[in-house]
């Protein structure tokens, strides 16, 4: 698959990264204190968010799956324990949204008990959390939306001086307009129900993933929550350089720091749960005898398209770049599948075919986007739409 639109992010980010290093231009902010990094916390949350490569006895992790079992879900022990794990990927992500759909008609798509989104899969995770009746919205959102619809450029001047190279005032209009009240307030109800939404997002200044419990958040029915929200899915898809970071504000001992968050998929590509944490036997600790299903939707071909490189440092770093991000997916989807064997857990693993070919005549193109969304959705209702592991080799024919 030739992949436009990442090529056109590493570029620019490329180029305005050597000239923010030859200008040493830089935006304010109040950081952290190295030696107080791990401390801060939000002013009135608690237990919302923890680091997704902590043990579980260093993080929330473990009261968070307390609270799960004293939820009435766990009073149904014949439900399965089911994860959907969505990947980053930009437009890609219309391949997610139109497999969900298909999933939908072909009529055997679960009501998931945890379900976990990073980057592009961030904005498609509420709307999978809520379930087949917001399948609607997955389809206008990835195959209508233009790039202007989300995205603005700056000045070189002003993005010289500021965090990003495009203004996404467009894209937070939209985030409240479909992450709305009724959405999060449903997202609240499915949390009371022991159910539990995850939105991944990198910690720039310890470069350390982070996992929100979106649900959790949603319980607060403030404003303030509500928008805490939003700016956690924007933090999640916000591609460095190319996006400003979201600044998350912290107190420690009276005085106010700032966190820099960046997209989630710098740090996990996608993720179901942390590795150290064993599902299977805290499940068993906590009385639950459930059988634990991961369905993993990457979305992206797993598959570089091979070219002629330009031997030109744009073009270098570009395809440098590209390949870094792609190879490190595969590298998460071998973590989950080997915690998946490690907890007894069934793994279902669906890709973009690298027989898919089509291009991208922007950031956000509609047209390749809808071309996307309907081979996830014909895939969905194929015979075979998942693989049982990650594929042992990358034959575009497979």
């Amino acid at each position: 698959m030739q992949i436009t639109r990442t090529n056109h992010i590493l570029y620019f980010t490329t180029l305005v990264c050597m000239v923010i290093a030859l200008t040493g231009c830089s935006a304010n902010r109040s950081p952290m204190p190295e030696g107080l990094l791990h401390e801060g916390q939000l002013p009135e949350y608690e237990y919302i968010r923890f680091y997704g490569d902590s043990a579980p006895e260093k993080v929330a992790m473990s009261k968070l799956m307390h609270q799960w079992a004293l939820q009435e879900v766990v009073s149904d022990q014949s439900d399965d324990f089911t994860v959907l794990s969505l990947s980053g990927g930009g437009a890609d992500g219309a391949f997610g949204a139109g497999f969900l759909t298909g999933w939908t008609s072909r009529g055997d798509r679960p009501v998931f008990t945890f379900v976990t989104g990073v980057s592009t899969g961030a904005l498609i995770a509420p709307f999978a959390f809520l379930g087949p009746e917001h399948d609607a919205t997955l389809k206008l959102l990835y195959t209508t939306f233009k790039t202007k619809h989300l995205v603005l450029n700056r000045p070189i001047g002003s993005a010289l001086a500021g965090d990003s190279l495009f203004n996404v005032t467009p894209f937070k209009l939209a985030l409240k307009a479909y992450v709305n009240d009724e959405i999060i307030n449903k997202i609240a109800a499915e949390h009371r129900k022991g159910r539990r939404l995850f939105v991944g997002t990198t910690n720039l200044d310890e470069m350390r993933p982070v996992y929100w419990n979106i649900g959790a958040i949603a319980q607060i029915q403030t404003e303030k929550a509500r928008q805490l929200i939003r700016d956690i899915i924007l933090a999640s898809a916000s591609i460095p350089v190319a996006f400003p970071p979201m600044y998350f504000s912290l107190e420690i001992n009276g005085e106010k720091y700032q966190e820099m968050h960046v997209d989630g998929g710098i740090t996990n590509q996608v993720f179901a749960y942390p590795p150290s944490v064993h599902m299977k036997k805290t499940l068993n600790e906590l009385g639950i005898s459930r059988k634990i299903i991961l369905y993993v939707i990457r979305n992206d071909a797993l598959l570089s398209k091979p070219v002629q490189v330009r031997p030109n440092l744009g073009a270098i770093a570009s395809r440098s770049l590209s390949g870094l991000i792609r190879n490190q997916g595969i590298g998460d989807l071998y973590r989950i599948f080997y915690v998946a064997q490690r907890d007894g857990a069934d793994f279902n693993l669906a890709f973009i075919p690298p027989t898919f070919q089509a291009d991208s005549n922007e950031l956000f193109d509609p047209a390749y986007m809808a071309k996307l969304f309907k081979v996830g959705q014909d895939m969905a209702k194929g015979t075979k739409p998942w693989h049982k592991t990650p594929p042992s080799d990358f034959n575009p024919q497979q």
